[in-house]
């Protein structure tokens, strides 16, 4: 299970959902100032600073690929730093369910506006 292509699969998947929360976010942005309406915090953070989140997927690959090359390493701490991958994917869409879909069904909050 433990492989560097399910490393690079989840890391891949980390970065599509940062691409697509970043893009969402931008749309979020362009159809609420438009419109006059607040834009939410977390829609704002991810639109303001998603792109630092790319940083997520480069530590962790890095971590989990020296983990996977140490020979000494124990299968079970090799089977951890994959699962806090598969975490952090999972933290991620929750993330950015939270900024950029759940405003859409739930009342206005956000940012005072100008």
């Amino acid at each position: 299970m433990f492989s560097i292509g399910n490393i690079l699969i989840v890391a891949l998947m980390q970065v599509g959902v940062i691409v697509a929360g970043v893009l969402a976010s931008g749309l979020c942005h362009k159809i609420r100032t438009n419109s006059g309406i607040a834009m939410p915090h977390a829609a704002a953070l991810l639109y303001d600073y998603g792109v630092l989140s790319f940083s997520i997927p480069i530590v962790w690959t890095t971590i989990a690929l020296i983990v996977l090359r140490r020979p000494q390493m124990a299968d079970e701490v090799k089977s951890a730093a994959f699962w806090l991958g598969v975490l952090l994917l999972l933290l991620l869409l929750g993330f950015v369910w939270h900024a950029d879909v759940s405003p859409w069904f739930h009342g206005e909050y956000g940012m005072v506006g100008d």
